[in-house]
């Protein structure tokens, strides 16, 4: 995961991550204050970006007006895979919206992407639905990756947000990036658990797993790759490619994550270009690569 959205994995998304981090209670108020100005000059604007940006910073203050941002941002832009994926994880945490039929939606949107399956997984794993979760299962392996949109949700809202003039970029940015961590990702637990034990042991279990694994490592995001990669490990034997494989993923990740703090410095002073390199690649990883190489990095381990 790129640095500044690796630490926001648990943040408190109106303050300020790593580096960019401020223990000064007056400040950090100052900035939520005018992040609940931005939100309402958003609310009250009609483009897909700007209502799904309020949708998003609103959400800890008031989840329902949330839930109805969101909805007028997809039915302007009903055709956005990432805002529809923002959609469905917003209605999945409110017990009165069904999120069915926004995950059918997304499945004809984008038919490659294992995400749309998620919550039908999810809910079939809570009910003990065996069957359920076996179709959800082997639609998941058939997808080609697990996209969650994480670089188009950051570099589009992140600068609607900023255009209200009431935050900077570089706040914008670490806001957005802050509720993405918190309600973008899917929990994945469901997925790695029926890749392990027993499951393993039924008819096609493995071959379904190596499925599920491949979607997961080309996926757009390190946490979703970095699932597919142990996932691989418990079902490819070590003398496989595919295995050989998960592990230089891992052995990439690691090392990248020892520049984290340097990478977040960078995103500070160039928060425009961060963005711009997150509208150009569609996944986490490959905006993180460029990221150290801005930084003078090698952003490959196998050339130290």
């Amino acid at each position: 995961m790129s640095s500044v959205s690796l630490s926001a994995f648990a943040i408190i998304p109106l303050l300020f991550v790593s580096g960019r981090a401020t223990s000064a209670d007056a400040q950090a108020e100052n900035v939520e204050m005018r992040i609940e100005h931005a939100v309402e000059s958003l609310a009250s604007r009609t483009d897909a970006d700007s209502l799904a940006a309020a949708g998003l910073l609103n959400l800890v203050k008031v989840p329902d007006r949330s839930l109805r941002l969101i909805e007028q941002a997809t039915a302007d832009a009903p055709q956005r895979t990432d805002l529809v994926w923002l959609q469905i994880r917003f209605c999945q945490a409110e017990p009165a919206c069904d999120p069915g039929p926004m995950e059918e939606h997304l499945r004809s949107l984008d038919a490659n992407n294992g995400a749309g399956w998620m919550g039908v997984l999810t809910r079939a794993d809570k009910a003990n639905d065996e069957q359920a979760k076996s179709a959800a299962l082997a639609a998941i392996s058939r997808s080609e990756r697990m996209d969650i949109y994480w670089t188009t949700l950051v570099a589009r809202l992140s600068r609607a947000a900023a255009k209200t003039e009431s935050v900077s970029l570089a706040e914008a940015e670490v806001a957005v990036i802050g509720m993405l961590a918190a309600r973008a990702i899917p929990a994945y637990q469901a997925l790695s658990n029926a890749c392990k034990g027993e499951r393993l042991e039924r008819d096609n279990g493995v071959e379904v797993c190596r499925g599920i694994a491949n979607a997961l490592q080309h996926g757009d995001t390190y946490v979703t790759e970095m699932i597919g990669v142990a996932i691989a490990k418990r079902v490819w034997p070590e003398s496989s490619p595919q295995w050989q494989e998960a592990m230089e993923a891992q052995r990439s990740w690691e090392y990248r994550a020892d520049f984290l703090r340097e990478s977040d410095a960078w995103n500070a002073a160039h928060t425009d270009e961060y963005l711009t390199l997150c509208a150009q690649n569609r996944r986490e990883q490959d905006v993180y690569e460029a990221e150290l190489i801005a930084t003078g990095r090698n952003a490959d381990p196998a050339r130290n």
